[in-house]
């Protein structure tokens, strides 16, 4: 007898160097209180089950402030991806950045990046604050409706959880459902998401 796995969901991360991370992180903290100020000031700030904007200008964070080295960060990561997943990709474009704020008790529901019109290939997230139990991002198969799982256990895996790290930029493709588990900590969790497009 012979059983073989296929299929796996790749999702990539790279906790960033000191010298990547201050960079990165010099140019976002300097940006966001006042975009986390410019979002509560707004009625939509709560509609959802942590605090974000979809108002359009809050979801250019790179273009709106001009953030060049998490730019350059992002790029050079989903490169080293892409040439895994796409080889034949020409290159990348950054079209869509947005901060999350997870107060305590904040959660997020399933749900993936795919646009009808024209979808992103990767999508990902930048841990900019984690403190502990603050809600690990959860992904899952995404042939999951299909799924029967079993109770019992198996060797197939249908789902599974990272627990945030300041610093950790994690990638993955559009299409994969994910969700974020409440936030069980006394602080705020902020993280930067963006959507990626093959050029």
């Amino acid at each position: 007898m012979k059983i073989e796995l296929w299929f796996p969901t790749a999702i990539y991360h790279h906790d960033a160097s000191e010298q990547e991370a201050a960079e990165v992180r010099a140019e976002l903290q300097s940006v966001v209180d006042r975009e986390l100020d410019e979002i509560l000031s707004r009625k939509d700030a709560k509609s959802r089950s942590y605090i974000q904007s979809r108002q359009a200008g809050h979801r250019q964070i790179i273009q709106k402030y001009d953030l060049t080295h998490f730019h350059a960060f992002l790029i050079r990561h989903a490169g080293a991806f892409l040439s895994k997943l796409h080889p034949e990709a020409q290159g990348v474009e950054v079209r869509e950045s947005w901060f999350n704020f997870y107060a305590p008790g904040d959660s997020q529901e399933v749900h993936n990046h795919l646009h009808a019109i024209h979808p992103s290939y990767l999508s990902g997230v930048f841990y900019l604050s984690a403190p502990p139990d603050c809600g690990d991002i959860k992904f899952y198969h995404p042939n999951m409706q299909t799924a029967v799982t079993n109770p019992q256990g198996s060797i197939e895996n249908y789902e599974t959880c990272y627990t945030p790290i300041e610093n950790r930029l994690m990638l993955f493709r559009s299409h994969v459902p994910h969700a974020v588990l409440p936030n069980r900590s006394d602080a705020l969790r902020v993280s930067i998401s963006f959507n990626i497009y093959v050029i």
